[in-house]
Parts: C-alpha cells; structure tokens; sequence
C-alpha cells in the first residue's frame, strides 16, 4: 500500500502531495489540514526514492519541527534524523557552525538573546559617546533588526543616510557588529542574514548545499521576511522543487519584518508555479467560519478564499458588551466555572488578548476564584535572572569570548570585584586583544591590582577545572553540577535562606532536571554547546504543556498555530485591536485585522468576544468603544449581549455594590446606561448631524469625496479635524468648521 493511501486527503491536499512537476504554492487557510498536507508530501517524497537528508523542510517553532518528524517517522515506518527539519533559526545555526569560518566565524560561537543583545547595545553607546537618551538602546536595535532582516549591513547605508541621526545609527550599527564579531556571538537575526552573506559570498559552499538539498519545504510562509525569501531563493535556484505552504490571512508578524508580499508574489518569484486552494476547514464549526470570514473580508491584500466546513453549524458566536474590564473578568470566569460544571476541562479554554498588559485582570480573578491557569508569553524559564546566571558560566564554558556572559558572572556570587576591577580587566583584554576571560586565564595575574588578584584568582579557578571537565567529555549534566559547587552560587542562595531564594533554587533544580533529560533521553550523541543552542532559540509556545485543568492565557500572537474547543477573546476596542499606534497605516491596519482573524479561527466549537464601555488605565477610567473590525461582520452572524448592567448572581451585586460605596469610587455615578458612549456597532438608529459625535472607525459619506472611514481624530470643537480613508484609496483632512454640512454619519456599511 502507497503512503498516499494510508492518509485521509480531501481531492485538492491529495493533488498538492502527489504534484512534482515543479514550484508549488498551498494556500492553506486556517484548520484546513496543512500540517497533514505537509507531513504527507516530505512521506511521499520518501517514497519516491529521495533520502531523509535530501529533504530541507522549515517551520517557525521546534514544536512544529518535533511534530512533523514523528508524523512523517508514523508514516514511513523509518527514522528520519538525517532530514533536515527544523525552524529557520536553528538550521541556519547548523549551516553557521559547520561553514562560518568562511565569514570569519567559528563553530562555538555563541547565540545572543534579547536580554543580551540590550546589554550589549548599552556598551556599544557608551563606548560610542552616545546618549542613550537620544538613542534608546530598544529603538536601535529595533532599528538595526529591520536592516538585517533585510541583509543590508551596515556598509550599504552609508550613501543612504540623509539625517545626523542615520549618521549615528549606521555608526551604532557598524561597532554593534563588531563587537558581535569580537565576541564570536550572534544575534537572532544574524543567523539568517550571515548563512545568506555565506552564501553569496562562498559559492562552493552554496553549490554543495543545492546539491545536497533535491526539495525545499517551507511551512508558515507568510511569516517569512526579506532574509529568509532571499535564502530559500538561493537553496533552490538550480532545481526550483520548492513547496510552501501558508495563509495570508495569517500574516501577523510584519512588525518583527515578515513580508506578507513574499506569499502573494510567490507565482512571479518562482515561474511556472502550480497554486492549490485548501478552504475546507476541519477545526471550527460553519457559524465560526462564517464569522471569521466576515472579518477577514475587508483586507484588501489578500488572495480570494473562504473557509466552509462540513460539520455542524455549532453553537452560536456571542458578543458581549460590558461595564468594565473588571466586570469583563469576572463574566469570563463565571462562563468558565460554568463550563467545567458541564464537563469541559480547563485546558480545553483559552482567554486571548491583543496585549500582555490585558492578563492582569484575568490572573486576577482566577486566583481569587481558584481557577487553575497557565500564562503563555510571560517571563520565560529561560529568562529568570537565575537561569540565566547559570547559563552564563556554561556559555563562557563554550565560547569564551563571550564578554556579555562573563560580565553577567564574573562577581557573582561576589567576590569583591567591581566596577573598578572590571575596567582593570578591561584594560588588560584591550592591551592584549583578547576577550576578558581569555585576558584573565593567560595573561600575566600581576598586570592586575593587588586588591582584586584574589577574585580573579577565584574565577580563574572555576573555569580553569570545568575545562578540564570539558577536555574529559564529562557529561553536561555533570558538568552543570560541577559548576554550581565551584562557583559557589548554590551555596550563596542556600545562605540567604528565603521563600525568594528557595524559589531559585527550585527553578536550578528544575533546570539540571531538563538538562539530565535532554542529555540521556532525547539528545545523547549532543554536547553542552547543542543544548544552550537549543534553549537560546526556543520560543513561548515551544516550553508550553498544555495540562487538563489548567485554563490557557495568551496573546493572539502566542496563540497563531493553536486550537482550543472553547476561546474567550477580550478586549475588542479600539485602541487595543487595532492598536492606537496603527490607526494612520492602513497596511498595519490590515495586519491587525488578520491577527483578530487568527483569534476567531483559534476556536473550534465555542466563540465570545467581548468589548467594554470603560477601561482602567493609569488609574483612571478611559472610555472604550468597540473594534472598528466589528462593524463589518454582519450582526445575523452573531448573538449581541449588552451585559453592562449585569453584576452577577443578586448576592454578588449587592457585595460589590457594597464595595463600591465603601471605596467612594468616584466613576460609579458615570457607569449609568445613559451616560456610557453609544456604541454605533449595535445601535443602528440615525443621528443628526447636531448630536453625533465622531469616532475613528466610523463610516461617514462626503458629498465630494464619497464613502470613507475616518482613521485618525485630532484637536477638539471647532479645531477638530478628521483624517479619512475614502473607497478610493485617497485620505483627507476635513476641518471642523465644515465637518457637519460636508459629512453625513452612517452606522453600517
């Protein structure tokens, strides 16, 4: 029996897997079975007669990548650890270590985080005489990403810059790569942008790599930026076997530098391209879909589709409008607690929010209601201070050239050296131009002021006996243990003695246990440099367990490529979604439109949104309106409930009217049906041009100019002007003194 038979395919994914007459592009909308399409080509291919390691397939988690393999391992019966299967990142990092000394790297450079790329740009501008202030360090690197996402270093912008500030940017820039370059690190971006500058600059090393890859295999194309486009470009020049899969109208990650323009223009970048539509949805029920479609059909950039499915229409979308976030909150968590009394497990439900900020309230209440939960995108385990302490010492271990890690550790636990003793050790690296830790292993102790030989002689020591331990291939669990003993920095939480302090050793306790795990069970022919490698690249959604009783808490972006049965998605004003920030890009607005789409089609039997009249902000209450994005969906499509009166049981509203009293909160008087602003969404009654008040999202008509939408709102009375976006593509400034006989207020498109 064929691989083929052995997989459930609708006509259209059993096309897509067995076509191989070159370039092809799978749209795959949301739950229409892409990883199944996928895993099932890489099999068949198998089949065919190509080898494990002739296949090159990238996805953007490990997750994916761990789920991909032992689908295709099911499929085919076989091992598949030759292929290459893998996120972006991580095989860029493998080509890099095997090739990099072709671009003046070598195989145990070290992979900067984000925590240590900020650490690294604040010296960068210190030594550089900038002030921060004039140059956040963020912005810079914020700056610098969008450059290498676009594999333009630093040396093509210098006829480019027009301004003192891309002066000093660029300058910024160039000593930032250096000093990469003298630590022997990278940062996430230089992985991608160095394997292509290896490329264009090794052409052996590029050939041997086309030659050895016979089909490249793309998943979440549309996520891919300039970088990775210009990549997967040179792997597969010579024999054009490239199959990629993805959806548009999932496109959410523009501001980290995606180009959503790689999807759309995929047909003109690879002639001769055959396009396959996947539109059945297996996920979501047909009222899901059809409101997700309802939403997503505004986007202008966007390749036509429209999911259906064969199930059920399900139960009805809700949306519901409430008093305040508080009262949103405790809504949510009184529909959960209903829910799990009628069976469904916590792990089966997911609250989504446009922002972190939006938990607060939600891990709130689910504690005051013990409601277990887990927040996804929170701090990291990997990014607690003690974790990364830990790491440190093993990274210096590795590479030690690595100055940030070596300043994260070389007083700690202390050991009387600072910032004097620093600069002494600085001063003697820059004389013999070598990295401090190398400056203290080899150069001469007494080129180091008295007073700070015996701490230096301390750190000396540590990293003298775990090489040895390094040079006698001990295990790196081993390893690890020996590191908390020499350091000391077991024993100096163990001193402190606090509820803090035994927390932290929890978590080191946690992280020998995952390094034991990784080493003896999952990765036993890998070292210690594959295994900091690992956790330096994985992401959020990667370290996520989804556990049965625990409800799941995260951001629309931490949620893409998830499915829960029941989702909750909050806060649909706005401000929030679209953000604030995007209101005058109709680009990011459409960007934001897709991530809402991304939340709605998370669902699989059970939609509520919800939006709120007031929202606590700085201390205050804010007046909320709901999303621009509803207005476009239909109201036949879902079930509107105004709950903005709502208190709970009449138990819980005398309690919390009761505390309202007590605290004077002096807003109560305001949260009265009459004064709450209108909400145009649900309301459609006409207004007269006397008493309308205009809002960004609304549709208003011109005489003139015709249908538009106003996007931004500035100044107040009769200095109002309004920004809009008419059908035909202009925007106009309207002044206030004309607003009301030039413009006529429409509530519905």
């Amino acid at each position: 029996m064929s691989i083929i038979d052995k997989i459930v395919l609708n006509p259209v994914q059993r096309e897509a897997v067995l076509y191989d007459d070159g370039p092809q592009l799978v749209f795959a909308g949301a739950g229409t079975g892409k990883t199944r399409v996928l895993t099932a080509k890489i099999a068949w291919l198998i089949e065919q007669g190509l080898y494990p390691a002739e296949i090159f397939a990238a996805t953007f988690t490990n997750k994916a990548a761990r789920e991909m393999r032992s689908r295709v391992e099911a499929l085919t019966s076989l091992p598949v650890e030759g292929m290459w299967i893998g996120t972006f990142h991580s095989m860029c990092a493998r080509i890099l270590r095997r090739e990099g000394t072709h671009i003046g790297y070598l195989p145990s450079f070290t992979i900067y985080d984000t925590a240590d790329q900020l650490s690294l740009m604040k010296k960068v501008l210190k030594s550089l005489q900038i002030d921060d202030r004039s140059m956040p360090p963020r912005q810079a690197l914020g700056k610098i990403s969008s450059y290498k996402n676009s594999c333009t270093p630093p040396e093509k912008l210098e006829n480019e810059a027009r301004s003192f500030y891309d002066q000093e940017l660029i300058r910024v820039y160039k000593a930032y790569q250096k000093a990469l370059r003298d630590q022997q690190a990278m940062d996430f971006d230089d992985l991608l942008a160095n394997t292509v500058y290896l490329f264009e600059r090794a052409p052996a090393v590029l050939e041997r790599y086309r030659h050895a890859f016979k089909h490249v295999l793309v998943d979440e194309y549309q996520d891919t930026n300039t970088a990775q486009f210009l990549f997967l470009k040179l792997l597969s020049q010579n024999h054009g076997r490239v199959f990629v899969v993805g959806d548009d109208d999932q496109s959410i990650y523009g501001w980290r530098g995606a180009q959503i323009e790689n999807i759309l223009s995929f047909e003109r970048e690879f002639p001769g391209t055959k396009v396959f539509t996947l539109e059945q949805n297996y996920r979501s029920t047909k009222v899901i879909l059809d409101f997700a479609n309802a939403a997503i059909k505004e986007n202008q950039t966007r390749a036509p589709k429209k999911l259906w499915t064969s199930r059920d229409s399900g139960d009805e979308v809700t949306v519901n409008r409430f008093r305040d976030d508080r009262q949103e909150g405790d809504a949510v968590a009184e529909r959960i607690e209903e829910l799990q009394r009628k069976g469904v497990k916590g792990g089966d439900m997911a609250i989504l929010f446009r922002t972190n900020a939006q938990s607060r309230v939600f891990e709130e209440v689910l504690r005051r209601r013990k409601i277990p939960y887990i927040l996804i995108g929170g701090i990291s385990f990997y990014e607690r201070a003690e974790i990364k302490d830990c790491l440190a010492y093993l990274r210096l271990l590795v590479n030690p050239k690595d100055n940030v890690s070596f300043e994260r550790i070389f007083n700690l636990p202390s050991r009387g050296l600072g910032e004097k003793a620093y600069e002494n050790l600085a001063e003697l690296a820059g004389k013999r131009n070598e990295s401090l830790l190398e400056a203290l292993l080899t150069g001469d102790p007494a080129a180091l002021a008295p007073r700070y030989q015996q701490g230096f002689s301390e750190v000396r020591d540590i990293f003298a006996l775990l090489a040895d331990c390094e040079k006698q291939h001990e295990p790196p669990p081993q390893i690890f243990n020996e590191m908390l003993k020499l350091s000391g920095y077991m024993d100096m939480l163990t001193g402190e003695d606090t509820e803090e302090s035994a927390g932290r050793i929890e978590n080191i306790n946690e992280l020998a246990n995952a390094l034991t795990i990784w080493t003896e069970e999952q990765h036993p022919d890998k070292g210690l440099a594959d295994f900091l490698e690992e956790v330096t690249l994985a992401t959020d959604v990667d370290a996520w367990d989804q556990k049965d009783e625990a409800v799941n808490m995260m951001t629309l972006h931490c949620a893409k490529g998830l499915e829960f049965r029941c989702v909750f998605l909050v806060g649909l004003e706005d401000g929030i979604i679209p953000s604030r920030q995007n209101f005058d890009d109709e680009k990011k607005v459409e960007e934001e439109r897709r991530l809402l789409y991304v939340g709605i089609t998370r669902a699989m039997q059970r939609l509520e949104c919800s939006h709120v009249d007031y929202r606590w902000r700085f201390g205050d209450l804010i007046p909320g309106y709901p999303s621009r994005f509803l207005q476009s969906i239909p109201q036949e499509l879902y079930t509107f409930r105004d709950r903005s009166n709502y208190f709970g049981t009449p138990a819980a509203e005398e309690k919390k009217k009761a505390k309202k009293e007590r605290a004077g909160l002096r807003q109560a008087s305001l949260l009265t049906p009459s004064a709450r602003p209108r909400t145009p969404v649900y309301d459609r009654d006409d207004f007269s041009q006397e008493t309308v008040e205009f809002r960004m999202g609304q549709f208003v008509t011109h005489r003139i100019y015709g249908r538009g939408r106003i996007v931004s709102i500035s100044g107040f009375g009769e200095d109002m002007k309004l920004s809009v976006l008419f059908n035909d593509g202009s925007r106009k400034k309207l002044m206030a003194p004309y607003i009301r006989t030039a413009l006529s207020y429409t509530t519905n498109k």
